[in-house]
């Protein structure tokens, strides 16, 4: 008998002490179910009260550049991005994915396409399926209905966000997805615009991506 056969069959019989087959299948039963559960401590910024997240998640999207606001109803949506349009001397031109929640929306007025995103497309528009109120970080979600070109090309990013979506901490996010069913092949992680400091120690925004990120906070 080899060192390794030897070293494998002391395992075996340690493990194997005093427990029968059916209990050793119970054991690994509890371990998995304990996998589903919070088990680590939670950060102190995901410890604020419920009332309170909303006011965090804002706050730290502030704190890294981008720009937020409310709209009372989805139905809201397509005027409030038409003002900020305006406000950010862009043309009234939008390119977004096959959303269903955008589908139904009236966006007389403005000049939508549909499709990945597009280097030439001056804004972009997505739907984030979460926020995080610890780090003001958006979930989106790969596919058809929301590219993830969308998410990088555009040189300003709006983002449509319910506020019953947003988390306290990134462990809640995990949870929440697993038990949403999506199954996307890619789950983008934003926290404000893109930028580096990368030449000259310089801070400059849109250094990979977007030089605006906002959040339209549907409130409804």
């Amino acid at each position: 008998m080899s060192a390794r056969d030897r070293i494998l069959s002391r395992i075996r019989r340690a493990t194997a002490q005093g427990r029968d087959e059916a209990e050793r299948r119970e054991g690994v039963r509890a371990r998995l179910a304990a996998a589903g559960r919070q088990t680590a401590p939670t950060p102190a910024g995901a410890r604020t009260p419920p009332e309170a997240h909303l006011a965090q998640f804002e706050d730290k999207l502030r704190a890294v550049d981008a720009t937020v606001s409310h709209v009372p109803r989805l139905a809201d949506l397509p005027a409030a991005l038409a003002h900020e349009l305006r406000a950010r001397n862009l043309p009234p031109s939008l390119r977004m994915g096959e959303e269903p929640a955008f589908a139904a929306l009236d966006w007389a007025g403005l000049e939508v396409s549909r499709g990945p995103g597009r280097l030439e497309e001056p804004a972009a528009l997505s739907r984030a399926w979460f926020g995080v109120a610890e780090t003001g970080t958006l979930a989106l979600l790969s596919g058809p209905d929301n590219p993830v070109t969308l998410t990088f090309l555009a040189e300003t990013h709006f983002v449509a966000l319910r506020r019953a979506d947003i988390l306290p901490g990134l462990d809640e996010l995990w949870a929440a997805l697993r038990a949403s069913g999506r199954d996307a092949r890619t789950v983008n992680l934003v926290t404000g615009p893109s930028r580096s400091a990368d030449i000259g120690q310089v801070l400059q925004l849109g250094a990979h991506g977007p030089v605006a990120l906002h959040v339209f906070v549907i409130d409804d």
